[in-house]
Protein backbone atom coordinates (compact mmCIF):
# COMPACT_ATOMS: atom_id res chain seq x y z
CA UNK A 1 0.00 0.00 0.00
CA UNK A 2 1.70 3.00 -1.01
CA UNK A 3 1.99 5.93 1.47
CA UNK A 4 -1.31 8.21 1.26
CA UNK A 5 -1.40 11.75 -0.52
CA UNK A 6 -4.81 13.72 -0.96
CA UNK A 7 -4.31 12.92 -4.99
CA UNK A 8 -5.14 9.49 -3.78
CA UNK A 9 -8.74 10.51 -2.78
CA UNK A 10 -9.27 10.96 -6.60
CA UNK A 11 -6.82 7.96 -8.20
CA UNK A 12 -7.48 5.17 -5.48
CA UNK A 13 -9.78 2.70 -7.04
CA UNK A 14 -10.43 -0.90 -6.97
CA UNK A 15 -12.68 -3.84 -8.03
CA UNK A 16 -14.62 -4.51 -5.52
CA UNK A 17 -17.10 -7.58 -6.29
CA UNK A 18 -18.97 -7.01 -3.29
CA UNK A 19 -19.35 -3.13 -4.28
CA UNK A 20 -19.47 -3.68 -7.63
CA UNK A 21 -22.88 -5.60 -7.30
CA UNK A 22 -24.42 -3.25 -4.48
CA UNK A 23 -23.91 -0.57 -7.40
CA UNK A 24 -24.84 -2.56 -9.99
CA UNK A 25 -28.33 -3.65 -8.08
CA UNK A 26 -29.47 -0.39 -6.83
CA UNK A 27 -28.70 1.68 -10.02
CA UNK A 28 -30.58 -1.30 -12.50
CA UNK A 29 -33.31 -1.33 -10.32
CA UNK A 30 -34.00 1.68 -10.05
CA UNK A 31 -32.78 2.18 -13.92
CA UNK A 32 -35.78 -0.37 -14.51
CA UNK A 33 -38.46 0.96 -12.68
CA UNK A 34 -38.07 4.88 -14.42
CA UNK A 35 -37.77 2.66 -17.78
CA UNK A 36 -40.94 1.13 -17.02
CA UNK A 37 -42.55 4.65 -15.82
CA UNK A 38 -42.08 6.32 -19.08
CA UNK A 39 -42.97 3.21 -21.16
CA UNK A 40 -46.73 3.40 -19.50
CA UNK A 41 -46.96 6.70 -20.37
CA UNK A 42 -45.75 8.64 -16.45
CA UNK A 43 -43.87 11.56 -16.59
CA UNK A 44 -40.85 11.26 -14.36
CA UNK A 45 -38.22 14.21 -13.44
CA UNK A 46 -35.04 13.83 -15.20
CA UNK A 47 -33.57 16.18 -11.76
CA UNK A 48 -35.17 12.98 -9.62
CA UNK A 49 -33.28 10.33 -11.82
CA UNK A 50 -29.70 12.47 -12.08
CA UNK A 51 -29.76 13.42 -7.81
CA UNK A 52 -29.97 9.15 -7.16
CA UNK A 53 -27.43 8.28 -9.71
CA UNK A 54 -24.77 10.91 -8.39
CA UNK A 55 -25.27 11.36 -5.14
CA UNK A 56 -27.25 7.97 -4.08
CA UNK A 57 -25.25 5.55 -6.33
CA UNK A 58 -22.35 7.83 -7.44
CA UNK A 59 -21.19 8.16 -3.66
CA UNK A 60 -22.43 4.94 -2.79
CA UNK A 61 -19.42 3.60 -5.66
CA UNK A 62 -16.95 6.20 -4.00
CA UNK A 63 -17.40 4.52 -0.73
CA UNK A 64 -17.14 1.06 -1.64
CA UNK A 65 -15.37 0.55 -4.60
CA UNK A 66 -13.14 4.11 -4.46
CA UNK A 67 -10.18 5.50 -2.63
CA UNK A 68 -12.59 5.32 1.09
CA UNK A 69 -12.76 1.81 0.23
CA UNK A 70 -9.24 1.53 -0.73
CA UNK A 71 -7.61 3.10 2.47
CA UNK A 72 -10.10 2.36 5.07
CA UNK A 73 -8.10 -0.57 6.46
CA UNK A 74 -4.61 1.74 7.06
CA UNK A 75 -5.88 5.44 7.30
CA UNK A 76 -8.18 5.83 10.55
CA UNK A 77 -9.88 9.01 9.41
CA UNK A 78 -10.44 7.96 5.72
CA UNK A 79 -12.84 4.92 7.30
CA UNK A 80 -14.13 7.62 9.53
CA UNK A 81 -15.19 9.53 6.24
CA UNK A 82 -16.26 5.97 4.07
CA UNK A 83 -18.66 5.49 7.33
CA UNK A 84 -20.15 8.98 7.19
CA UNK A 85 -20.47 8.95 3.94
CA UNK A 86 -22.40 5.67 3.96
CA UNK A 87 -24.71 6.72 7.18
CA UNK A 88 -25.55 10.17 6.05
CA UNK A 89 -25.01 10.79 2.05
CA UNK A 90 -25.65 8.14 0.36
CA UNK A 91 -28.73 7.73 1.89
CA UNK A 92 -29.90 11.60 1.09
CA UNK A 93 -28.97 10.60 -2.23
CA UNK A 94 -31.05 7.78 -2.64
CA UNK A 95 -34.33 9.12 -0.94
CA UNK A 96 -33.97 12.43 -3.45
CA UNK A 97 -34.32 10.25 -6.27
CA UNK A 98 -38.00 9.56 -4.81
CA UNK A 99 -37.92 5.71 -5.31
CA UNK A 100 -40.69 5.05 -2.90
CA UNK A 101 -43.20 7.31 -5.32
CA UNK A 102 -41.50 5.76 -8.53
CA UNK A 103 -42.90 2.24 -7.03
CA UNK A 104 -46.46 3.60 -6.13
CA UNK A 105 -46.75 5.05 -9.49
CA UNK A 106 -45.86 1.81 -10.78
CA UNK A 107 -48.05 -0.56 -8.30
CA UNK A 108 -50.86 1.94 -7.22
CA UNK A 109 -52.19 -1.21 -5.71
CA UNK A 110 -48.85 -1.20 -3.22
CA UNK A 111 -48.36 -4.81 -4.06
CA UNK A 112 -44.34 -4.79 -4.69
CA UNK A 113 -42.05 -6.46 -1.98
CA UNK A 114 -40.58 -3.11 -1.05
CA UNK A 115 -43.73 -1.26 -0.87
CA UNK A 116 -45.31 -4.55 1.35
CA UNK A 117 -42.18 -4.21 3.47
CA UNK A 118 -42.58 -0.08 3.78
CA UNK A 119 -46.13 -1.14 5.18
CA UNK A 120 -45.54 -3.60 8.06
CA UNK A 121 -45.34 -3.08 11.95
CA UNK A 122 -41.95 -3.40 12.35
CA UNK A 123 -40.87 -1.05 9.61
CA UNK A 124 -43.53 1.48 11.08
CA UNK A 125 -41.07 1.52 14.18
CA UNK A 126 -38.29 2.07 12.84
CA UNK A 127 -39.54 4.59 10.89
CA UNK A 128 -40.85 6.67 14.16
CA UNK A 129 -39.12 9.77 14.07
CA UNK A 130 -37.50 9.34 18.06
CA UNK A 131 -36.79 5.56 16.94
CA UNK A 132 -35.39 6.13 13.57
CA UNK A 133 -33.06 9.58 14.59
CA UNK A 134 -31.63 7.09 17.99
CA UNK A 135 -31.21 4.43 15.48
CA UNK A 136 -29.04 6.35 13.37
CA UNK A 137 -27.07 8.01 15.92
CA UNK A 138 -26.27 4.62 17.81
CA UNK A 139 -25.36 3.15 15.32
CA UNK A 140 -22.39 5.11 14.31
CA UNK A 141 -21.60 5.37 17.95
CA UNK A 142 -22.05 1.58 18.14
CA UNK A 143 -19.46 1.32 15.01
CA UNK A 144 -16.13 2.39 17.00
CA UNK A 145 -17.25 1.81 20.85
CA UNK A 146 -17.07 -1.98 19.72
CA UNK A 147 -14.66 -3.93 17.66
CA UNK A 148 -17.25 -3.57 15.07
CA UNK A 149 -15.08 -1.60 12.69
CA UNK A 150 -11.90 -3.54 13.68
CA UNK A 151 -13.80 -6.54 12.47
CA UNK A 152 -14.71 -5.02 9.55
CA UNK A 153 -11.18 -4.18 8.46
CA UNK A 154 -10.23 -7.56 8.76
CA UNK A 155 -13.17 -9.52 7.47
CA UNK A 156 -14.90 -9.08 3.84
CA UNK A 157 -18.33 -10.18 5.00
CA UNK A 158 -18.23 -7.87 8.32
CA UNK A 159 -17.35 -4.87 6.07
CA UNK A 160 -20.32 -6.22 3.48
CA UNK A 161 -22.67 -5.94 6.74
CA UNK A 162 -21.57 -3.07 8.08
CA UNK A 163 -21.78 -1.03 4.87
CA UNK A 164 -25.61 -2.21 4.44
CA UNK A 165 -26.65 -1.36 7.95
CA UNK A 166 -24.66 1.77 7.68
CA UNK A 167 -27.23 2.64 4.36
CA UNK A 168 -30.74 1.38 5.80
CA UNK A 169 -30.36 3.07 9.53
CA UNK A 170 -29.94 5.67 6.96
CA UNK A 171 -32.71 4.91 4.99
CA UNK A 172 -34.73 4.46 7.85
CA UNK A 173 -34.85 8.12 9.09
CA UNK A 174 -34.73 10.12 5.86
CA UNK A 175 -36.83 8.55 3.74
CA UNK A 176 -40.21 9.09 6.28
CA UNK A 177 -38.48 12.93 6.12
CA UNK A 178 -39.32 13.15 2.18
CA UNK A 179 -42.09 10.88 1.18
CA UNK A 180 -45.80 11.45 2.26
CA UNK A 181 -47.46 8.48 4.37
CA UNK A 182 -44.32 6.93 5.92
CA UNK A 183 -45.24 8.72 9.73
CA UNK A 184 -47.88 9.34 11.52
CA UNK A 185 -50.50 12.21 10.20
CA UNK A 186 -49.33 14.07 12.73
CA UNK A 187 -45.78 14.08 11.33
CA UNK A 188 -47.03 17.28 8.84
CA UNK A 189 -44.31 18.96 6.90
CA UNK A 190 -43.83 21.60 9.30
CA UNK A 191 -43.34 18.81 11.88
CA UNK A 192 -40.57 17.02 9.73
CA UNK A 193 -39.08 20.11 8.93
CA UNK A 194 -38.51 20.51 12.63
CA UNK A 195 -37.00 16.97 12.82
CA UNK A 196 -34.72 17.66 10.11
CA UNK A 197 -33.09 19.80 12.17
CA UNK A 198 -33.13 18.27 15.40
CA UNK A 199 -31.27 15.24 13.59
CA UNK A 200 -28.73 17.73 12.23
CA UNK A 201 -27.80 18.79 15.70
CA UNK A 202 -27.91 14.48 17.05
CA UNK A 203 -26.02 13.77 14.12
CA UNK A 204 -23.08 15.70 15.06
CA UNK A 205 -22.76 13.34 18.22
CA UNK A 206 -20.67 10.51 16.89
CA UNK A 207 -18.30 13.08 15.65
CA UNK A 208 -17.92 15.10 18.75
CA UNK A 209 -17.75 11.96 21.00
CA UNK A 210 -14.90 10.67 18.56
CA UNK A 211 -12.75 13.94 18.64
CA UNK A 212 -12.69 13.87 22.20
CA UNK A 213 -12.04 10.86 23.46
CA UNK A 214 -9.45 10.16 25.82
CA UNK A 215 -8.22 6.90 24.37
CA UNK A 216 -8.08 5.03 21.01
CA UNK A 217 -11.59 3.75 20.40
CA UNK A 218 -10.15 1.22 18.55
CA UNK A 219 -6.67 0.06 19.39
CA UNK A 220 -6.60 -3.42 17.14
CA UNK A 221 -7.60 -0.75 13.96
CA UNK A 222 -4.60 -2.49 11.70
CA UNK A 223 -3.37 0.90 10.66
CA UNK A 224 -2.08 1.73 14.26
CA UNK A 225 -0.52 -2.10 15.14
CA UNK A 226 2.38 -1.55 12.83
CA UNK A 227 4.01 1.84 13.51
CA UNK A 228 7.14 3.37 12.47
CA UNK A 229 10.12 4.17 14.85
CA UNK A 230 8.42 7.80 14.93
CA UNK A 231 5.17 6.38 16.55
CA UNK A 232 2.85 7.14 13.27
CA UNK A 233 1.08 5.13 10.92
CA UNK A 234 3.17 3.09 7.83
CA UNK A 235 0.83 4.49 5.12
CA UNK A 236 -0.86 7.34 6.94
CA UNK A 237 1.98 9.25 8.08
CA UNK A 238 -0.46 10.12 11.52
CA UNK A 239 0.01 9.90 15.00
CA UNK A 240 -2.85 7.01 16.29
CA UNK A 241 -4.63 9.70 18.16
CA UNK A 242 -3.97 12.54 15.93
CA UNK A 243 -5.61 10.45 12.77
CA UNK A 244 -8.44 9.33 15.31
CA UNK A 245 -9.29 13.31 15.88
CA UNK A 246 -9.49 13.54 12.38
CA UNK A 247 -11.70 10.91 11.75
CA UNK A 248 -13.86 12.66 14.11
CA UNK A 249 -13.50 15.75 12.39
CA UNK A 250 -14.37 13.53 9.11
CA UNK A 251 -17.55 12.05 10.38
CA UNK A 252 -18.56 15.68 11.97
CA UNK A 253 -18.16 17.55 8.90
CA UNK A 254 -20.09 14.99 6.28
CA UNK A 255 -23.01 14.78 9.16
CA UNK A 256 -23.47 18.45 9.48
CA UNK A 257 -22.81 19.48 5.62
CA UNK A 258 -25.62 16.87 4.79
CA UNK A 259 -28.16 18.35 7.55
CA UNK A 260 -28.64 21.26 5.42
CA UNK A 261 -29.38 19.81 1.83
CA UNK A 262 -32.00 17.65 3.88
CA UNK A 263 -33.70 20.44 6.03
CA UNK A 264 -34.09 22.36 2.31
CA UNK A 265 -35.81 19.52 0.48
CA UNK A 266 -37.74 19.04 3.54
CA UNK A 267 -38.86 22.32 3.81
CA UNK A 268 -39.78 22.58 -0.20
CA UNK A 269 -41.49 19.55 -0.29
CA UNK A 270 -43.45 21.30 2.78
CA UNK A 271 -44.04 24.46 0.15
CA UNK A 272 -45.06 21.71 -2.64
CA UNK A 273 -47.60 19.81 0.03
CA UNK A 274 -49.06 23.28 1.05
CA UNK A 275 -49.98 24.04 -2.77
CA UNK A 276 -50.85 21.24 -3.96
CA UNK A 277 -53.56 21.36 -0.84
CA UNK A 278 -54.29 24.91 -1.63
CA UNK A 279 -55.19 23.66 -5.87
CA UNK A 280 -57.32 20.47 -4.34
CA UNK A 281 -59.32 23.20 -1.89
CA UNK A 282 -59.81 25.63 -4.69
CA UNK A 283 -60.95 22.14 -6.85
CA UNK A 284 -63.31 21.34 -4.68
CA UNK A 285 -65.21 24.94 -3.86
CA UNK A 286 -65.09 25.28 -8.12
CA UNK A 287 -67.19 22.16 -7.79
CA UNK A 288 -69.82 22.97 -5.35
CA UNK A 289 -69.76 26.60 -6.70
CA UNK A 290 -70.81 25.30 -10.38
CA UNK A 291 -74.45 23.67 -9.35
CA UNK A 292 -75.31 27.05 -7.85
CA UNK A 293 -73.87 28.77 -11.13
CA UNK A 294 -76.19 26.78 -13.75
CA UNK A 295 -79.43 26.96 -11.46
CA UNK A 296 -78.97 30.64 -11.00
CA UNK A 297 -78.46 31.00 -14.85
CA UNK A 298 -81.65 29.24 -15.88
CA UNK A 299 -82.03 27.44 -19.54
CA UNK A 300 -80.90 29.63 -22.30
CA UNK A 301 -83.88 28.37 -24.52
CA UNK A 302 -87.41 27.11 -24.13
CA UNK A 303 -90.10 26.95 -22.21
CA UNK A 304 -88.28 28.44 -18.82
CA UNK A 305 -86.68 31.59 -21.31
CA UNK A 306 -89.06 34.00 -21.10
CA UNK A 307 -90.09 33.57 -17.18
CA UNK A 308 -89.27 36.09 -14.38
CA UNK A 309 -86.12 36.01 -12.74
CA UNK A 310 -85.88 34.91 -9.00
CA UNK A 311 -85.87 37.44 -7.03
CA UNK A 312 -82.76 38.25 -5.10
CA UNK A 313 -81.81 36.29 -2.00
CA UNK A 314 -82.54 38.12 1.79
CA UNK A 315 -79.44 38.66 3.35
CA UNK A 316 -80.80 39.02 6.81
CA UNK A 317 -83.15 35.82 5.89
CA UNK A 318 -80.30 33.03 7.34
CA UNK A 319 -81.95 30.46 5.63
CA UNK A 320 -81.84 32.38 1.97
CA UNK A 321 -78.07 33.90 3.00
CA UNK A 322 -75.10 32.70 1.16
CA UNK A 323 -72.90 30.81 3.05
CA UNK A 324 -69.51 32.78 4.37
CA UNK A 325 -66.73 31.36 2.53
CA UNK A 326 -64.83 29.65 5.41
CA UNK A 327 -68.20 27.62 5.94
CA UNK A 328 -67.21 25.59 2.66
CA UNK A 329 -63.84 25.87 2.82
CA UNK A 330 -62.96 21.64 4.16
CA UNK A 331 -59.82 23.49 5.87
CA UNK A 332 -61.88 25.86 8.28
CA UNK A 333 -65.37 23.77 8.18
CA UNK A 334 -64.75 22.18 11.52
CA UNK A 335 -62.90 25.80 13.42
CA UNK A 336 -66.17 27.95 12.45
CA UNK A 337 -69.73 26.68 12.92
CA UNK A 338 -72.95 29.17 12.62
CA UNK A 339 -74.06 29.34 16.16
CA UNK A 340 -77.70 27.53 16.67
Amino acid sequence: MPPFAASRLLTAWELSPGGLLAVAVVGGAYLGWVHRARRDGHAWSRWRTALFLVLGVGTLAYAVCGPLAVYRDTVFWVGALQVGVLASLTPVGLALGDPVRLLRTLHPAGRHPLLGLLSTRLARLLMFPAVGTALAVGTLIAVFWTPAFAASTRSPVAEALLDVALVVTGLLFVLPLMVDGLLPRWATPAVRTALAFVDGLADAIPGILLMTASGLVAPSFPGWTHLTAAGVGAVSGLAPDLDQRLGGGALLAVAEAVGLPVIAAVFVEWVRSDDREAAATDRALDAADHPARVRSAGPATGPGAGAAPEPAADPDDPVAAPALWWESDPRLQGRFRPRA
